[in-house]
């Protein structure tokens, strides 16, 4: 499956790719809102990966344009745990919410049920 991470944590960029390559999963990578668009764009993933906090445009505004234009999973990954920002995840269109820290494991669940395949 192709999956596309957003993030500009380059520590939580290497640690998802290296475990989701390992699972079986081609990975692509954005570290900013733009890139982000362009890259979903240009590469068509079958899920992604998104921070909220990101530079140039947050995750709730990239979420919004992807699913404007097309169903595609999307997990936010992102330190705002409040209320409101489970709420603004759910209006921007998002699939999943997961808190950071997280545990790799449940990031690899959640992609599993949300594609329908098991892990590897």
């Amino acid at each position: 499956m192709r999956i596309l991470i957003v993030d500009d944590n380059r520590d939580i960029l290497d640690l998802v790719q290296r475990v989701l390559t390992a699972e079986g999963h081609d990975i692509i990578i954005a570290r900013n809102g733009m890139e982000a668009l362009q890259r979903e764009a240009e590469h068509v993933p079958d899920l992604i990966v998104l921070d909220i906090n990101l530079p140039y445009l947050d995750g709730w505004e990239v979420c919004r344009q992807i699913k404007a234009r097309r169903s595609v999973p999307i997990i936010i990954l992102s330190v705002r745990a409040e209320a409101v920002d489970l709420e603004r995840s759910r209006n921007a269109g998002a699939d999943d919410h997961l808190l950071k820290p997280f545990e790799i494991n449940d990031l690899i669940e959640r992609i599993a049920r949300l594609s329908g395949t098991p892990p590897a």
